[in-house]
């Protein structure tokens, strides 16, 4: 009798980058931003920010020494330099510390600080030479800010560039204006494209296009903390596939990747559309069950080992108050572990912490049938 896999509870995981299973897809910001986040630390993010700014600096500066005829007023642009150097500073070392939104009101404070220097060449054709700048501040909203966010980034852009130039008393300033908001909007998205591109590769197993670890652990984190939040169950799996050593020694290593491919197919099939599934690397994956218990987890596991030939040894560990994804994943993988020295292919379900019991000892269920079968594992 087929195991009904169980459909309660509120919990959504929403990725942008994993769809349904641990599959790619999707194109949301908020998943793109935590891959992005994997590959670049705070840190270096602050670092590139630094660059930007330090590049903007450079260019008013030197816009107010080399030759550009008379009626620029030199002082709006050698304070507009002398802010920008500031913000190359203050980013330089302190730019990990700040918000998501105090960087944003910064990189819009940059684009109306194009259009002051804009401005500053009133009716001088040296105007039309502030207007690339621009464009460097758009490759670094492009590259880490949310697609919503890089969206008002360029309607200000277009906003402000237009107001600036518009009524700059320079001929052919429209012609200008045009020209600049084309190419920042094409830099915008070839620089996206690549973001995407980068976000996707970074976050996927490209042999059975699975979630890699990579992307799992983020996601792991929130939905942890969304199910600990609203008191829901979460299970985290360690699955391991016997004997698949054996498998690339007969098969060969294509026929071992068809395996891999063949097996994970059948799993996704039998999931649901939030649960995740990643390839951890080799032959091991993860498996995240929001809004389920260790039973049902367990359950779940048992309809997946009869989808495809391929055994395989799991470990589950359910979460529970104070857990962290670390811990989870640890206690998972032990689980899993024990169930390699059981004899393979079965389940062992960790047992709680709260209860003194040392992580990975636990329950193990064994491979027949609905796992009516309990033997407890000291």
């Amino acid at each position: 009798m087929p195991v009904e896999i169980p459909s309660h509870g509120i919990s959504i995981v929403d990725t942008g980058l994993v769809d349904v299973q641990g599959r790619p897809g999707g194109h949301r910001a908020t998943g793109r931003r935590e891959v992005v986040d994997t590959i670049f630390s705070p840190r270096r993010t602050a670092q590139l920010a630094a660059a930007s700014w330090g590049i903007v600096a450079a260019t008013a500066l030197a816009l107010a020494v080399v030759p550009h005829g008379t009626g620029v007023r030199l002082w709006g642009w050698l304070v507009f330099g002398v802010l920008a150097s500031g913000l190359a500073a203050s980013w330089h070392w302190k730019g990990e510390q700040l918000t998501r939104p105090a960087q944003f009101a910064i990189s819009l404070g940059g684009l109306l600080g194009v259009g002051g220097a804009i401005a500053c060449a009133h009716g001088v054709p040296t105007a039309f030479a502030v207007a690339p700048m621009y464009i460097t501040l758009t490759v670094y909203a492009a590259s880490f800010f949310p697609s919503r966010a890089l969206l008002v980034h360029l309607v200000v852009l277009a906003a402000s560039s237009g107001a600036a130039l518009l009524s700059s008393a320079v001929p052919g300033a429209a012609a200008e204006w045009v020209a600049t908001v084309f190419t920042t909007l094409a830099v915008s998205g070839c620089i996206r494209a690549l973001v995407h591109a980068m976000s996707r590769a970074a976050s996927t197993d490209p042999l059975t296009g699975l979630a890699n670890r990579r992307s799992f652990e983020p996601l792991l984190e929130r939905e942890l903390a969304r199910c600990l939040r609203f008191g829901h169950p979460l299970c985290v799996a360690v699955l391991d596939l016997d004997g698949f050593k054996h498998v690339n020694d007969t098969l060969g290593h294509h026929g071992g990747d068809r395996v891999l491919v063949e097996t994970t197919a059948a799993w996704r099939s039998a999931l649901r559309t939030f649960d995740v599934l990643a390839r951890s690397g080799g032959d091991e994956f993860l498996l995240l069950l929001p809004s389920t218990s260790a039973d049902a987890a367990a359950a779940v596991l048992g309809r997946l080992r009869r989808l495809h030939d391929q055994r395989f040894s799991a470990g589950v560990a359910e979460a529970e108050p104070g857990d962290t994804s670390s811990g989870l994943l640890r206690r998972a993988d032990a689980a899993c572990y024990r169930a390699k020295e059981q004899g393979r292919n079965r389940t062992v379900v960790a047992g709680t912490t709260a209860a003194g019991r040392a992580p990975g000892a636990g329950r193990l269920r064994m491979p027949d049938g609905p796992f009516s079968r309990r033997v407890a594992s000291e």
